[in-house]
């Protein structure tokens, strides 16, 4: 119902397993996208690296990595989380070519993400998660902006950009508290509510 463009495979997600995931993906028609989480024991990864999204005429490239975590309960979920910083510079190399925005969704924290920036040049934009930690405004880091929007969907996460030939520019970045001055959604929030009464009856609305 979000219409999500892509999501990135995380540490906690993997742990549910591969069944899960394929069935989530199929029946939500997720967009599951990660370059660094393989099938465990091979060289093939559990979802496609990457996608390409047209906005506004633009080809706009996101790849997602994460952290490597749990490496024993990734094993026995079916998963290996290999190098993000490897994946990351394949995944420039690949979209740098073809797309007029490179965005990585990266599972890392905001250190590791200011990180990947300082390491792997090309990446227009890194979108940032893991941690809690909620960066108001994007931060350059060389020519990349990395931004986080917190945790537990407090804040939504605003990035405008400017693309021409060849550049990639931010217009502006911030981060929208959602608190009672926004209105909620009918119907997401008609779901909240159903979820709420199944899981704790007769205390909806608290979680």
């Amino acid at each position: 119902m979000l219409n999500y463009a892509a999501v990135n495979l995380a540490d906690k997600d993997l742990l549910y397993g591969k069944e899960f995931l394929r069935n989530m993906r199929d029946e939500q028609r997720l967009t599951l996208i990660s370059a660094n989480v393989y099938l465990n024991g091979t060289t093939q990864l559990f979802a496609e690296p990457y996608v390409v999204k047209d906005v506004a005429g633009k080809k706009v490239g996101i790849f997602g990595v994460t952290k490597p975590m749990f490496p024993t309960k990734m094993a026995d979920a079916g998963f290996e989380i290999k190098d993000p910083i490897e994946a990351a510079r394949r995944m420039v190399q690949e979209l740098s070519g073809k797309c007029d925005v490179v965005i990585a969704l990266a599972h890392l924290g905001l250190n590791q993400a200011k990180n990947l920036a300082s390491e792997v040049p090309g990446i227009d934009v890194i979108l940032s998660g893991h941690n809690r930690t909620l960066s108001m405004q994007p931060e350059m880091v060389g020519e990349t902006a990395v931004m986080q929007a917190g945790a537990q969907g407090k804040y939504l996460g605003q990035l405008d950009l400017w693309v021409g030939d060849g550049t990639v520019e931010v217009a502006q970045g911030k981060c929208v508290p959602l608190s009672e001055k926004i209105a909620d959604d009918d119907r997401l929030s008609h779901l909240v509510k159903e979820y709420d009464q199944a899981i704790a009856p007769g205390k909806a609305g608290t979680h």
